[in-house]
């Protein structure tokens, strides 16, 4: 089953939910239970938050957050007592879990986005949404640990955490979803077009880069294969916006942004008969061809037309519609890139390319050579600049350029709509689109630098209160 980082988040989010109701005493054993698993917890926060690319060389946030957890994952927060024997009790099971969930963040997280400009709103969102169950848990710890001396140190620690959480959940829901929300770690066995999206993006860096020569047939059924990923992803998006999960102000442009791209590949699998690839036909490229085609047709289309938006949601049920069409840009645009610098290392690069002598439009090109091979209709090593070769070229560009343009807007329909304002003031948590937040921040919230200013210690940990017509898409 594919695994995201918006699912783990949920299950971490449903973790901490689920403690925040506990009723809890001080304890010693408990607290033992507690102490023995907050190195692996603290470390995995912070793998996870590391992993998220800041996009400046300095990051205060992130520095406070290291000096904050880097002493409990070093297992330096608790003084070593030589008297004091040591109980063996086994470590709580429900922080084990949320450590786990946390770890699987984090290496999801480590995949990242290939050539994704880190956007601040997004990494708040996402810090937010790591750091709200860490309070909860080091609010839940704090309530076992027992007032005595001993124990002052670990419970100022867990105090900074519990501090520094209830400052990002701050941040509400509504502001925290983002690009970094889609990174998914996909089983290539699964039977769902994320898994043949992968699978063919693999097959396809493995044709570019063989060492037997490319072949036309292999650059041709790229092109046409990532007008196929276009148009898929165009439709998906347009099922996501007719169904109200995406507006439609946000999604029309990028729909009319994939089908441009669609277009433009269409072209771009269009060679001219007059040019020739010496290398080996690569039929593993062919099979995932086979296998995506086939697979988007199963997922989205009904007939010779794309299907109704209620039956892409039926045939892909639990998938967020719009996730997959930007997972779809990712790799659309990834495999864009390389294409057009295989096309550009074949017709300016050291590689050659064969052309039909008579088809030569060139007179600057001509020779003996070159008259002989007109005269016997045989092929001739391609001119640098040649037409036809220039044209070949243009079509990979613009295509590759309409698919960047096209991606850059999918990912942009991850960020939230909402425009930052002053926050309530909390006073519990609740959970809200699954999510943990702090109460009575409906209302989007402060700025990110506000975080790091304001000491809003002594946050609870209890439970909740009371409680039109659509673009077309190429074929």
């Amino acid at each position: 089953m594919t695994a995201t980082v918006a699912g783990l988040l949920d299950r971490l989010h449903a973790q901490a939910f689920a403690i925040s109701n506990l009723v809890t005493r001080p304890s010693e054993d408990r607290w033992r239970a507690h102490a023995v698993v907050w190195p692996r917890l603290a470390l995995a926060t912070m793998r996870a938050l590391n992993n998220v690319p800041a996009g400046t060389a300095t990051d205060p946030e992130l520095v406070l957050l290291d000096s904050i957890l880097q002493p409990i994952a070093r297992s330096e927060w608790i003084p070593r007592i030589s008297d004091t024997p040591a109980t063996n009790v086994p470590p709580d099971k429900r922080l084990v879990d949320m450590t786990r969930v946390l770890g699987g963040i984090a290496d999801l997280l480590s995949i990242g986005l290939k050539d994704t400009v880190s956007d601040s709103t997004a990494i708040l969102g996402l810090r937010s949404n790591l750091l709200a169950p860490v309070m909860v848990a080091a609010n839940w710890s704090l309530a076992t640990a027992p007032d005595v001396a001993r124990n002052l140190t670990p419970r100022r620690h867990l105090q900074l955490v519990s501090g520094i959480g209830a400052a990002f959940a701050f941040i509400p829901v509504g502001l925290r979803p983002g690009q970094y929300d889609d990174i998914a770690a996909v089983p290539h066995s699964e039977n769902s077009l994320d898994a043949a999206m992968h699978n063919w993006l693999d097959a396809t860096k493995e044709a570019l880069a063989t060492r037997k020569g490319l072949s036309g047939v292999t650059l041709q059924t790229i092109a046409a294969d990532l007008s196929v990923l276009c148009g898929a992803a165009a439709a998906t998006t347009n099922a996501a916006m007719v169904l109200g999960q995406l507006a439609e102000d946000r999604g029309r442009p990028v729909v009319e942004a994939i089908s441009d791209a669609n277009a433009q590949w269409r072209e771009a699998s269009r060679w001219p008969q007059t040019i020739y690839l010496g290398g080996v036909r690569d039929t593993g490229l062919a099979d995932a061809s086979i296998h995506l085609r086939q697979t988007v047709v199963d997922a989205l289309r009904d007939g010779k037309s794309w299907a109704d938006p209620a039956v892409v949601a039926a045939r892909m049920k639990g998938q967020d519609l719009g996730s997959v069409a930007r997972r779809a840009m990712h790799i659309a645009a990834e495999a864009a890139q390389l294409q057009q610098a295989a096309v550009t290392n074949l017709f300016f690069g050291k590689d050659r390319v064969m052309m039909a002598s008579r088809s030569l439009e060139g007179a600057t090109y001509m020779s003996k050579v070159v008259f002989t091979a007109r005269r016997r209709g045989t092929w001739i090593p391609m001119p640098r600049h040649e037409p036809s070769g220039v044209e070949v070229y243009r079509a990979a560009t613009n295509a590759a350029n309409a698919t960047a343009a096209a991606r850059r807007l999918s990912v942009a329909t991850a960020n939230p709509a909402l425009a930052p304002s002053m926050p309530s003031p909390p006073i519990a948590v609740e959970f809200t689109q699954g999510r943990i937040a702090a109460l009575r921040t409906t209302t989007p919230s402060a700025p990110a630098q506000r975080l790091t200013q304001e000491p809003p210690f002594g946050m609870g940990s209890g439970g909740p209160g009371a409680s039109g017509p659509a673009p077309s898409i190429g074929r």
